[in-house]
């Protein structure tokens, strides 16, 4: 989706940027101080060589228009010392490099820390699953799913389990291992060692 950039100048500049942002931060950052028209001169002598840029850097359409508003958004909540263009738009383009390393490196945490990535990668080098994680959890009776997300996925230690499943905290230890040895043998059905 490609903005309009008049419609873009025109809402940072009547907004005074106060929708962009997160939380409390949007709503008291302070602009800095710049005239409509000025702004007006830098959004269109920049922008469009900025999100070729950020297109070139990223390859995402969507991602390099949001990428764009929010270098603006910060170059206008920053306080900045008097600077040239030419100190402004190398500015501009480190604020973005930046916002675009920083959307790569959520992104891979995300992938890194997806259940497909935790129970899958590892097992899936040793054996073949006849199924993804989630389906082959699935198998399991409720009870046994509770548990063994509760330990392992919540950290809950065997009172808390206790608790949420009200039964009693001594027989926690025997039904983990058998629900750990249950999803272990939907995992390996032919007993290969998965240590």
């Amino acid at each position: 989706m490609t903005l309009d950039r008049s419609a873009m100048v025109e809402s940072f500049v009547s907004s005074g940027a106060t929708a962009a942002g997160t939380g409390k931060e949007a709503l008291t950052t302070p602009l800095q101080a710049i005239d409509e028209t000025a702004f007006h001169r830098l959004y269109n002598r920049i922008a469009p060589a900025l999100r070729a840029y950020v297109l070139r850097f990223c390859g995402e359409a969507d991602l390099a228009d949001d990428v764009v508003q929010d270098v603006f958004v910060k170059y206008l909540r920053t306080q900045l010392p008097q600077m040239d263009e030419a100190a402004t738009k190398a500015y501009l383009y480190r604020i973005a490099t930046n916002l675009v390393t920083d959307h790569w490196r959520r992104r891979e945490r995300e992938r890194k820390w997806s259940w497909k990535a935790i129970f899958r990668e590892p097992v899936e080098a040793k054996l073949d699953l006849r199924g993804d994680m989630a389906r082959q959890f699935g198998r399991l009776a409720p009870r046994e799913r509770a548990l063994l997300w509760l330990a392992y996925v919540e950290g809950f230690d065997h009172e808390e389990i206790a608790r949420v499943l009200k039964v009693s905290p001594k027989s926690i230890r025997v039904m983990l291992f058998r629900a750990r040895k249950k999803l272990r043998k939907l995992l390996d059905p032919e007993g290969t060692d998965m240590q």
